[in-house]
């Protein structure tokens, strides 16, 4: 009977193994016994041709803890190594009766980390659908709901993985853009299309200036290459963000490859005024 548990969670993982393996390369070999917060890494694959031949091309890797219920998971005593992990993370729970496994994303734990980073206890509650207050507090302790994002059954044809694959790479890639922006320490995380949070503190306060130099030469790089291409590039436009540069340099230093983007521009602004 001591060894029920250890079993259960050994067949729930080969389970989510075998479901995983269908839209993805399994990167991680099962350890029952360490429980560290993650039990399987694997990488998304698409499938694709090359010279008239199918293939796998691989795409975003994410990382999964299985569980066997919906039960919120306290992630507090993980939360130094999972805050680390650079892929995405979701939690997986597996009915063996029905042989799924139901994938609930926490592509926000990010952006909650970048909130508020300390943590005594920490829950990961899986829920069916979005729900803009992702990060609902009760007494100090904060929750993240991780909404699902497919259902994996080992009766799915081949269209219903492909969906489902679908389904998880492109929310992969949208954990992987809030990965990258507290990575970067820019603290500036889109929630639903057009709709962005920002998070300000010590943090944030050492890093803005160079995220904004490195968007405004961005501008004048992309500004410059629409005159090059002649294409349609408004001069009021133009001027307001060259206009950044001028204001800015009479109040601090202007990084160098920002001043050479913003000339470079205007040499081509002049040159196209004289043909």
């Amino acid at each position: 009977m001591q060894l029920a548990h250890p079993h259960r969670g050994w067949e729930n993982e080969h389970l989510a193994t075998f479901l995983l393996s269908r839209l993805a390369f399994i990167s991680s070999p099962i350890t029952v016994g360490d429980d560290i917060g993650t039990d399987i890494f694997c990488t998304l694959f698409e499938i694709g041709t090359h010279k008239g031949q199918p293939v796998l091309l691989p795409r975003s890797s994410i990382a999964v803890q299985v569980k066997s219920s919906r039960d919120p998971v306290d992630i507090a005593p993980h939360l130094d190594y999972i805050a680390r992990v650079e892929v995405p993370y979701y939690l997986g729970v597996v009915h063996q009766k029905a042989l799924t496994l139901e994938l609930f994303s926490a592509r926000f734990l990010p952006a909650l980390l970048s909130y508020r980073g300390a943590h005594s206890k920490l829950f990961l509650k899986p829920v069916d659908g979005f729900q803009r207050q992702y990060r609902p507090e009760k007494k100090g302790v904060y929750s993240l709901l991780c909404h699902k994002i497919a259902t994996l059954s080992a009766h799915d044809d081949a269209n219903a993985t492909s969906q489902s694959a679908t389904a998880i790479r492109d929310d992969a890639a949208a954990g992987l853009q809030a990965i990258a922006s507290r990575l970067n320490q820019e603290y500036v995380f889109e929630i639903t299309p057009g709709e962005v949070e920002f998070f300000a503190g010590r943090g944030s306060a050492q890093t803005f200036r160079r995220a904004f130099f490195k968007r405004l030469a961005e501008a004048y790089f992309n500004l410059s290459n629409l005159i090059d291409n002649n294409q349609a590039a408004s001069n009021a436009e133009m001027d307001a963000f060259v206009s950044i540069v001028d204001r800015l340099e009479t109040v601090g230093p202007i990084p160098e490859y920002v001043l050479k983007l913003r000339d470079g521009l205007q040499k081509r602004r002049l040159n196209r005024s004289a043909t």
